[in-house]
């Protein structure tokens, strides 16, 4: 099982993760639902500090996957648009040949 160095931009930060490439694109797709939820928040109230944001966001992330809504079709457009391009990439990437 081989590594895969993963460049992550949250909250406007540079991070770099070490995983199993089987998990490199769910990495991914992870950084991308907390900056959604981040994008959101800090739309909401500019106010926040950037750890208050990060944390609202998890807490919210948390509290979707015990609801059992995680996976659910948001209602606001843009996260729509940013959930198809994701599931697009997924199935590019599974399967190359789409």
């Amino acid at each position: 099982m081989s590594a895969a160095k993963v460049n992550l931009t949250i909250l406007n930060r540079q991070y770099t993760f070490s995983v199993p490439e089987e998990d490199a694109e769910r990495l991914k797709a992870a950084a991308d639902l907390l900056n959604v939820r981040v994008d959101a928040i800090h739309a909401m109230d500019r106010t926040l500090t950037t750890e208050r944001t990060a944390i609202s966001a998890a807490l919210q992330i948390a509290f979707d996957a015990l609801e059992g809504k995680l996976g659910e079709i948001p209602e606001d457009e843009e996260t729509i648009k940013r959930l198809a391009t994701l599931r697009l990439k997924c199935d590019q990437t599974l399967d190359p040949l789409t």
